[in-house]
């Protein structure tokens, strides 16, 4: 048993609605600590490494600026700041558009994309260590319980993993969206 499924911190098993709520909680901030750490050696932030993803999600037409503070939910000011700070890395750049030249279009660049990419698979690869941190079907487990008590769904995920387990590790093939 780990300290997920122990309850750690907890005299005696979880009980109940506030039980699982504080093991999801766990699990979840155990996830965040570990997407950080990986993007750190990208020397990316969560919000940076968002905007990265947004942008590179948009293709070669890029994403207004305005459009960006509404996706990443947070001021224009700081989006200014990330698009700057990134486009000195070569990671994005801005242009303005011909007709409106106070609309900014924030395009990925090659490199961009590529380090968006290697962020991404990293994090699959430091996602699935809490598989074993948890115990495969305790991470099921986790997300059917997250999905019964925050959405009020209840449903069964056998045969889940085995049909998206290939979408971790260097064998990941984008998915065709047609």
């Amino acid at each position: 048993m780990n300290a997920i499924q122990a309850g750690k911190g907890v005299a005696g098993p979880p009980l109940g609605e506030l039980g699982t709520a504080a093991l999801l909680r766990r699990g979840f901030r155990h996830a965040q600590v570990l997407m950080a750490h990986s993007l750190a050696e990208y020397d990316l932030s969560a919000l940076s490494y968002h905007l990265l993803l947004e942008v590179g999600a948009a293709g070669d037409q890029g994403v207004v600026q305005g459009d960006l503070a509404d996706l990443l939910q947070c001021p224009d000011a700081r989006v200014s700041m990330l698009v700057r700070d990134l486009a000195a890395r070569g990671l994005v750049r801005a242009d303005r558009s011909a007709p409106d030249r106070r609309v900014v279009r924030i395009q990925p660049t090659p490199a961009g994309i590529q380090l968006t990419r290697k962020a991404l698979h990293r994090q699959r690869e430091v996602l699935s260590s809490l598989s074993e941190y948890a115990g495969l079907p305790g991470v099921t487990d986790l997300l059917r319980d997250a999905l019964r008590l925050y959405l009020g769904v209840d449903v069964h995920l056998e045969g889940v993993v085995s049909r998206i387990s290939g979408l971790v590790g260097d064998d990941y093939q984008e998915l065709d969206p047609s």
